[in-house]
């Protein structure tokens, strides 16, 4: 009778960390894709936070890190949009591919690293796939998101680093700036190009 009671009591057990494990998954799903939708990536810390906030963790919240790794590992594999991204330090950040690409998130993680690697990379992708040189006001929009200010202290910093010194402005007739990578894009075509989408391609609908 004892072991079948054992029995019994480890089944129930088994039973009940199931249904926390959905539960606290269910939880992470929802919190990936609320965060996405608002255009953000969700770290695996704060998710860690959330669900012991929540009284989703069967114990305090700093002894579960591994296990919200491995619950979030298993979360990604089983569900077509949730995805992960890993910033240089390894840490993990999650995103939705129903709210926003991988391109989108992976902005976002650098966004809140280097800038200045940031900005370099994003002009470098540019002149490389594309060809062309790009304004220096699209970090202030969306996912950059940084301030006129900002730009211009990430581009005083740039001057004199030797792994950018492929940067490059080029100055349209409206006096509007564009940066070019001179590993990918020639002056006189990145010139040419500057214009063309600053002025050109207005007048040539």
């Amino acid at each position: 009778m004892t072991g079948l009671a054992m029995t019994k009591g480890q089944t129930a057990a088994g039973v009940n960390k199931r249904k926390e494990d959905d539960s606290a998954a269910d939880a992470a799903a929802a919190m990936i894709r609320q965060s996405s939708k608002g255009g953000q990536l969700i770290f695996e810390a704060e998710i860690l936070g959330r669900l012991g906030d929540q009284h989703l963790l069967p114990s305090p919240a700093e002894g579960n890190a591994g296990e919200v790794g491995t619950l979030l590992k298993k979360l990604t594999a089983e569900s077509e949009d949730l995805k992960a991204v890993a910033a240089q330090d390894g840490a993990r950040s999650y995103y939705s591919s129903d709210f926003m690409t991988e391109a989108y998130a992976r902005i976002l993680l650098q966004k809140q690293g280097d800038r200045l690697r940031l900005i370099a990379e994003t002009v470098r992708e540019n002149s490389a796939l594309y060809p062309r040189p790009v304004p220096l006001d699209l970090f202030t929009k969306s996912p950059f998101g940084l301030t006129q200010q900002e730009i211009l202290n990430e581009l005083e910093r740039m001057e004199g680093k030797e792994e950018y010194r492929d940067i490059v402005p080029a100055t349209t007739s409206t006096s509007r700036i564009f940066l070019y990578s001179s590993l990918h894009l020639e002056p006189d075509h990145a010139s040419m190009l500057a214009e063309w989408l600053d002025v050109g391609q207005s007048n040539n609908p």
